[in-house]
């Protein structure tokens, strides 16, 4: 069967890259999302155990695509009868990029009728619409000419951690903070600090990580316990194979470091619903003056510092100087991997205290662009 996996825009060879670890298939990167061949079983150790994903579809169909007829076409073309019970509802939600005589309103109800149509003929049987609350949901994707149609297996969003319950402001999505974890080239047997933790995402991650926990498992209602292509004894087999392999909590070479008392707070609670309690040493402390507040030195620092008016920065620059200078004199011979919206004046601030900038990424927080940079001392 062939799925494909929706991830952040410009993260596709991390997802890639973890999905090939999981499941030991060939991985096809395309834009924001990723294509692979896996079994029922394969797909729900996905939707159990990956960190860089958001949702999996079950591949339906896939074809060039001008107008609301070859759409149509496409989405009437496989049968749906092994996938949707009689009595379930469906829902399409529609993604439209480029440049079309039509909206995405429009392909959703192409796309709708089409089913409804193709099952109908098969079955006799009219398919209910629920658009608020679906059994079956379908996306349908037309990105110029190339249209693509999947059943997602997933629901809400992998990256609803189950420990998710505190947030910060500029917050930071767990799947992108597991990305950073990957393009910093941490490993578990290394030293972790994260001298800008908010409320605790990249180290809770890092821990997740390092103690081998499947966060989808955690999860409530995944979509694919509603689709009959996955049985249910074999997730509960699976479910427990996975479960019975992650570690016990211990503690581990993972700090985070914050000049918010609310934020640590947060962070605290956050580490708690996690079941992490003391796991990653979360404190006080200055990130302009980190030789203060941290004993030894650590391997890697992986971070989301602020950045903007809105943030208390009115001189970014100068912020940014001081924090990478801390950093060097806290931990000299470690490497750095942050986030920032402003790659230019990040960069000029690492090089003028030192720091070597080794490699840049963008991607798509959404709207908005996000920029990767990973320096070296």
């Amino acid at each position: 069967m062939r799925f494909f996996a929706t991830t952040v825009t410009g993260l596709e060879d991390v997802a890639a890259a973890e999905i090939s670890r999981l499941l030991g298939v060939d991985v096809v990167t395309d834009v924001s999302k990723v294509f692979f061949d896996a079994s029922p079983e394969g797909c729900a150790l996905l939707n159990y155990s990956a960190k860089s994903v958001n949702k999996v579809y079950l591949l339906v169909a896939r074809g060039e695509a001008t107008g609301l007829a070859e759409i149509e076409g496409l989405a009437a073309a496989p049968s749906l009868v092994e996938l949707i019970d009689r009595g379930q509802s469906f829902a399409v939600r529609a993604e439209r990029h480029g440049e079309h005589d039509f909206t995405s309103l429009d392909i959703a109800a192409a796309v709708g009728e089409a089913i409804i149509e193709s099952y109908k003929s098969a079955t006799g049987v009219r398919l209910r619409v629920d658009l608020n609350d679906p059994d079956v949901e379908f996306l349908a994707i037309l990105r110029d000419s190339d249209f693509i149609l999947g059943l997602n297996t997933t629901g809400l969003s992998l990256h609803h951690r189950y420990y998710r319950v505190r947030h910060h402001r500029a917050g930071l999505s767990p799947t992108v903070a597991y990305s950073m974890l990957m393009i910093a080239g941490w490993q578990p047997s290394e030293s972790l600090l994260d001298p800008f933790c908010g409320s605790g995402t990249i180290p809770i991650e890092a821990a997740i990580h390092a103690l081998n926990i499947h966060p989808g498992i955690r999860m409530e209602n995944l979509a694919m316990t509603r689709l009959r292509i996955f049985s249910p004894a074999m997730l509960r087999q699976l479910k427990e194979r996975l479960m019975s392999e992650e570690e016990s909590p211990k503690p581990l070479d993972i700090a985070g470091i914050d000049a918010s008392p609310k934020a640590l707070a947060d962070a605290e609670t956050n580490l708690e619903m996690a079941g992490l309690k003391g796991c990653v040493n979360l404190s006080l402390g200055d990130a302009l003056n980190l030789e203060k507040f941290i004993k030894k030195p650590f391997s890697k620092i992986v971070c989301n510092p602020p950045f903007g008016v809105r943030m208390g920065l009115r001189d970014p620059y100068s912020f940014y100087t001081k924090a990478f200078s801390s950093m060097r004199r806290a931990s000299p011979g470690a490497s750095l991997t942050l986030i920032a919206s402003k790659p230019v004046v990040v960069a000029r601030a690492l090089e003028d205290v030192g720091w070597t900038v080794t490699g840049e990424r963008r991607i798509m927080l959404g709207s908005i662009a996000a920029h990767i940079i990973k320096a070296e001392q």
